[in-house]
């Protein structure tokens, strides 16, 4: 069967796209504004979309089968995902996994992991009479504030497709139907597609069931946070990919948008903030002052100053909670409901106190639907959607949306003894200020055995082993200072979180690591012996996640070089443990490590 072979142009990058010559009509439309004459030089990367049978097609890239089973239109999706890894792939500035509107020739990056609403605002925005310009791929420009928006379609999930197509600015728009949600291609992609944009603001959405509009910069040194928390994950970071970020980050203003819907209250916000070339300032005064001006509606929705720390205090329009428990999950709906069920059901003497959170690490997985049904049905907890797959550190969207001055994050199949809870909001009270990490021990399936902590011990590929220290076998006995524990439940002051390293990827790495951290700020790492829990660790039907050495190995050197620890036992227990196969992810993980290092100021 003949083929097609199409050269596309998308932010600065060339590859090709080949494909069976029968659907040329349906791919045509789609590419048309980015295709080209043939590249004078051999594109960065070849797609081939095979058929395999009259339905059926394989997605191959330089060679390599990286889809299969597909079926037309369906395919689109996974063309258009492999389209933006090669542009992240040999890019050399940053790529973000961001929508973009413009306004007045001025454009608004709405940036954030898959699944925080980029679509949806970027759609809603092209009612209001914003130009579309890419749904989630730009690159960073030549000029060190302008952007090159990745001009492929919207393609938003089957939840709000129908909406969108149904809007009267995208109603004409070229479209597709699939399984996984509708591909639209607005006609004002083919206009200026190559050009470079001025950027005026980031915004970062945070869609919230219920949550009351609000708008809040995001401080000078927190910017680039949000910003890598979009970085394409794809990506190859070099010191030059990091320092272009930077001198971004430092020029162009970072905002967050909490919100259940969008409404009048962010179209006007936007509007007469470029209208009137308003400065988005971080001082209180200056956003009293642009309040004033540009946020007269009805609701008025204020800007405000980002705080002194790490995380802002999250828009939430209850009376804020002593202490705040939350979970993050990735396809354990079992565990997320007996877990927060017991919590309710067994602590009632507290429950006036309490705030739930879940952070859903797979929120268009086979238990999304679900939790957010349960979220909204039971009035229990809030529902946090994290599409992007960063495993241990998501953990870290606990203590950012946790109200609490104090928080409580555990495993979503973790149940607590009756009374723990209420010794616990007992203990911060009696110890205001703390800045340690406190976590209790772990009771067996028996119920009776226990284990306080874990020893400083490699052991199957971690670092710890499970341990008892009598002191911990009385609930009433004092706490007790402990090297690490597992981290299926610990709990801190809000603003004494360190944090884990931004670059942690997948599974592994975190115990001992936070630990150590805590002491390093000043903190101890305590055992409170009524602070007790039981942990499900069967799973029979396996974990539906991937747990690769590659990540362990990776976030242990990352942890421990950030937190200047010796590397030699760690190396040389991994090598022993995995074989030979180690030592090419060491190898890699070193030459990494080495350019974090060179990338580091000073």
């Amino acid at each position: 069967m003949s083929e097609t072979t199409l050269s596309i142009t998308l932010c600065g990058i060339d590859l090709a796209l080949i494909y069976p010559e029968d659907l040329d009509e349906a791919i045509w439309p789609y590419f048309w504004h980015v295709a080209g004459d043939s590249q004078p030089g051999p594109p960065s990367a070849t797609l081939r979309l095979y058929r395999q049978d009259s339905s059926r097609f394989e997605l191959y890239r330089d060679g390599t089968l990286v889809w299969r089973e597909l079926f037309w239109p369906d395919a689109l999706h996974p063309v258009l995902d492999e389209i933006g890894r090669v542009v992240a792939t040999a890019s050399i500035r940053p790529v973000l996994r961001a929508a973009a509107v413009a306004y007045d020739g001025k454009v608004v990056l709405i940036a954030g992991p898959p699944g925080c609403g980029k679509t949806s605002l970027a759609a809603w925005l092209v009612e209001k009479g914003f130009q579309f310009l890419a749904d989630d791929l730009v690159c960073l420009g030549d000029a060190e504030t302008s952007v090159r928006p990745g001009a492929l379609a919207l393609a938003p999930h089957a939840q709000v497709s129908a909406r969108i197509l149904s809007s009267p600015a995208l109603i004409d728009a070229y479209a597709s139907l699939t399984q996984a949600g509708a591909v639209i291609k607005p006609e004002a992609l083919a206009e200026d597609h190559a050009a470079e944009w001025p950027c005026a603001l980031v915004l970062v959405p945070q869609r919230h069931e219920g949550a009351e509009p609000d708008l809040q910069t995001v401080s000078l040194d927190r910017r680039r946070f949000f910003l890598e928390l979009a970085q394409h994950p794809d990506q190859r970071i070099s010191a030059a990919i990091e320092a272009k970020l930077a001198d971004f980050a430092r020029q162009i203003p970072v905002v967050k948008a909490r919100f259940g819907q969008p409404g009048d209250w962010l179209d006007s916000f936007l509007r007469r903030r470029f209208d009137a070339d308003l400065p988005v300032a971080n001082t209180a005064r200056q956003h009293r002052i642009e309040a004033r001006q540009q946020l007269d509606t009805a609701a008025a929705v204020t800007v405000r100053p980002a705080g002194d720390w790490f995380f802002s205090q999250p828009a939430i329009a209850r009376p804020r909670k002593r202490l705040s428990i939350g979970m993050a999950t990735f396809d354990d709906y079992d565990g997320v409901y007996f877990t927060l069920q017991a919590l309710r059901l067994y602590h009632p003497e507290i429950a006036d106190d309490l705030e739930f959170l879940v952070v859903d690490n797979n929120p268009n997985g086979i238990c999304g639907d679900a939790l957010r049904r349960l979220a909204k049905g039971s009035g229990g907890f809030r529902y946090i959607p994290v599409a992007e797959s960063i495993g241990t550190a998501v953990r870290d969207f606990v203590m950012q949306e946790a109200a609490g001055e104090h928080v409580v994050c555990l495993d979503c199949h973790v149940l607590l003894v009756q009374g723990a809870l209420a010794r616990l909001l007992r203990y911060f009270e009696e110890h205001p200020g703390s800045n340690d990490l406190l976590q209790g021990p772990l009771v067996s399936d028996d119920l009776v055995a226990l284990s306080t902590h874990w020893t400083g011990e490699w052991s199957g590929g971690m670092y710890g082993t499970w341990a008892l220290d009598p002191a911990g076998s009385d609930p009433e006995a004092p706490p007790f200072d402990i090297p690490m524990q597992g981290l299926g439940l610990y709990a801190c002051r809000r603003a004494a979180w360190p944090g884990y390293n931004k670059l942690f990827r997948g599974f592994g790495g975190e115990e001992g690591y936070i630990h150590e951290k805590f002491r390093q700020a000043g903190g101890r790492t305590l055992c409170l012996p009524f602070l007790r829990w039981i942990h499900r660790f069967d799973r029979p039907m396996g974990a539906p996640y991937t747990i690769s050495w590659h990540d362990r190995i990776r976030n242990y050197m990352i942890g421990f070089d950030e937190l200047g620890l010796p590397m030699d036992g760690m190396l040389a227990h991994f090598r022993e443990h995995v074989g030979p196969s180690a030592e090419p992810i060491i190898r890699t993980c070193w030459e990494e490590v080495e350019r974090l290092r060179l990338a580091q100021p000073g």
